[in-house]
Parts: structure tokens; sequence; C-alpha cells
């Protein structure tokens, strides 16, 4: 069961992403982006599995965020992650591609310290 809730976080994590970048794109080019229901909706399903999965897989592994740095950071992240995203959706024209940017390069390193169980993510790599 492990190993299926596993994939299905990081499937989610995959949709989550791609359908940020797909929103963001679309919102930088081609102005003032997707209305239809379906993006409106969308994210907010598969975030909201996302967020199930990953609860699952802490609740089956028994993990303790605040005892567990590598989730304790990894979850302070997907916090900044958030905000930016929100950001990138809602400050003005010119900022917007930077809170965009940062958003995805902040969900990067949340990859990054998911794979390597890390802190640091993948600057624990440098030594």
């Amino acid at each position: 069961m492990y190993a299926e809730v596993k994939v299905a976080h990081i499937l989610f994590a995959a949709t989550s992403v791609g359908l940020f970048a797909m929103r963001g794109m679309a919102m930088l080019w081609i102005r003032p982006g997707p209305k239809t229901r379906v993006w409106r909706i969308l994210p907010h399903v598969v975030d909201t599995l996302l967020l199930a999965c990953g609860v699952w897989l802490v609740l089956m592994l028994r993990l303790d965020p605040l005892r567990t740095p590598w989730l304790e950071v990894k979850l302070g992240c997907v916090v900044a992650y958030i905000v930016l995203g929100v950001l990138a959706f809602r400050l003005p024209g010119r900022w917007r591609p930077w809170a965009f940017a940062a958003a995805l390069t902040m969900f990067g390193f949340i990859a990054s310290i998911a794979f390597t169980h890390d802190p640091r993510g993948i600057f624990s790599l440098l030594g």
C-alpha cells in the first residue's frame, strides 16, 4: 500500500505543478488567462488529493513533522510555495513573472528535499 500511495503523491505533485505552470504561462502570455470552470476547480482537486496522499504517507510511516528535519523544512517550503503561487496571480503585472519563477523554483527545492530526505535538498549534493 505504501508504494501505491507514494506513486500517487508523486503523480499528484507532478500534475499540480504542471497545472500551475500552464495557468501561470497562460496568465503571463494570454491575458487574463483561462477562466473556465475546469481551470478554476481542477487545481484545487489535485492539490487536495496531493495533500491527502502526503498526510496518508506521514501517518503510514509514523513520522513526526516536528521531529523529522527534512519533513519540517519541506512543509515550510510548501507554505512558501503556496504564498508565492498566490502572489504570482495577484501581484501587479511586472512582479508576476518573478513570483511565478520563485514559486516554480520553490517547487523544485521541495521535490529535491523529498527525493534526498535531507533538509538541504539539492544543496546536500554539494558536499
